[in-house]
C-alpha cells in the first residue's frame, strides 16, 4: 500500500474550497492489475487500490458503463466527492479535467457515478489520465481522502472488457420489465414492432433462469363502452402471451390482469394520449 500525504492547491482547479492536505489512496505503479470478469448479463472492470478498497467499472446488458468505488474500509465522509481526471506526476504539460460531483454514502460501494462521468473517466485512462475521487474525511475536518485510478495496463483491460461487452444480452432486467406493448385503435393484433419488442425481450426472458413469473396487464382507451374495452384488453394481454408461448415460454409463468380503461397513462383527449393507452404491460419476477 502507498498512502501518500501531500499538499494540495487543487481550489484554484476545482473552483471550490478543499482542504490543505489529502491522504491519497494509490497503488505503486509496478502492482497495478486490472481484472475483467463477466457473463452475458453484466461485465466488470476493476483495480484493487491499495488499503481502500476496488474501482469498479461496470456495464450491465443494455446499458453504458458506470463507475462505482467499492471500499473495504470507507475513510470518506458521506456527501458530495469531486471527481477528477489527473495527470501523472511525469506529465506536467496535462492540467486537471474536472469532472463534478457524486455522492459518497455509507456501505460496501461508497460512490457511484453517472454514465456520463464514467465515460469521461474512460477517456481519460485512454489518454494516460488517472481518474480521483476526493473526499473529506472523517477523521479530521482539515484532511481529506483521495483515491486514484491508475492508467497502468489500461489498454489491455480495456480491450478484454469490450470482448465481454460484446457478449452482453440486448436488455436488462429492468429494461425488459418497463416494456410495453402497443396496439391499434380497437385492435387486438400484434404488430411487427410489438413483435420485434417481445423477440428481444424474449432473448433475456430465456437466458435468465431465475425468472419465475410474468405479469401482463391489458389497457385501452375510452372510446367504446366499458364492457367492451375491458374485452379488448383481456384480448391483447392474450396475443401478448400467446405469442410468448409459441416462442417457447411455458404457460404457467403467466398472470394476466385486464383493466380496460381503467388506468389511462395519458390523457384519452388526444390521438397521441389514447395511443399510449392502448397497451400490454409486461413485468418480470424473479424466483
Amino acid at each position: 500500500m502507498e498512502i501518500v500525504v501531500r499538499r494540495m492547491y487543487c481550489a484554484l482547479l476545482l473552483g471550490v474550497a478543499l482542504p490543505v492536505q489529502a491522504i491519497t489512496f494509490q497503488t505503486r505503479m509496478e502492482e497495478v492489475e486490472w481484472t475483467v470478469e463477466g457473463d452475458q448479463f453484466e461485465c466488470r472492470m476493476a483495480q484493487p487500490v491499495s488499503g481502500y478498497g476496488q474501482a469498479v467499472f461496470v456495464r450491465r446488458a443494455g446499458e453504458r458503463p458506470v463507475f462505482q468505488l467499492e471500499a473495504t474500509s470507507n475513510l470518506m465522509q458521506p456527501g458530495q466527492a469531486q471527481l477528477f481526471n489527473d495527470p501523472p506526476p511525469w506529465r506536467h504539460n496535462l492540467r486537471a479535467s474536472v469532472l463534478g460531483a457524486a455522492l459518497v454514502e455509507n456501505g460496501p460501494v461508497t460512490l457511484r457515478a453517472s454514465q456520463q462521468q464514467a465515460g469521461q473517466m474512460l477517456a481519460g485512462l485512454a489518454s494516460g489520465m488517472h481518474p480521483t475521487i476526493q473526499r473529506a474525511a472523517w477523521a479530521s475536518a482539515v484532511e481529506s481522502v483521495r483515491v486514484v485510478v491508475s492508467s497502468v495496463g489500461y489498454q489491455q483491460a480495456w480491450t478484454e472488457f469490450q470482448t465481454c461487452a460484446g457478449g452482453l444480452l440486448p436488455l436488462n432486467f429492468d429494461q425488459v420489465s418497463r416494456s410495453v406493448v402497443s396496439f391499434a385503435s380497437g385492435g387486438t393484433r400484434l404488430t411487427d414492432e410489438a413483435k420485434a419488442l417481445l423477440d428481444t425481450a424474449l432473448v433475456y426472458i430465456k437466458a435468465d433462469e431465475d425468472i419465475g413469473a410474468i405479469q401482463l396487464d391489458g389497457h385501452s382507451d375510452n372510446l367504446g363502452d366499458r364492457l367492451t374495452n375491458r374485452e379488448l384488453s383481456r384480448q391483447r394481454a392474450l396475443a401478448v402471451r400467446d405469442y410468448l408461448m409459441e416462442q417457447g415460454v411455458e404457460e404457467d409463468l403467466f398472470t394476466m390482469r385486464f383493466h380496460g380503461e381503467s388506468y389511462p397513462v395519458a390523457t384519452n383527449a388526444s390521438n397521441s394520449g389514447r395511443q399510449q393507452n392502448r397497451r400490454v404491460t409486461l413485468r418480470l419476477e424473479k424466483n
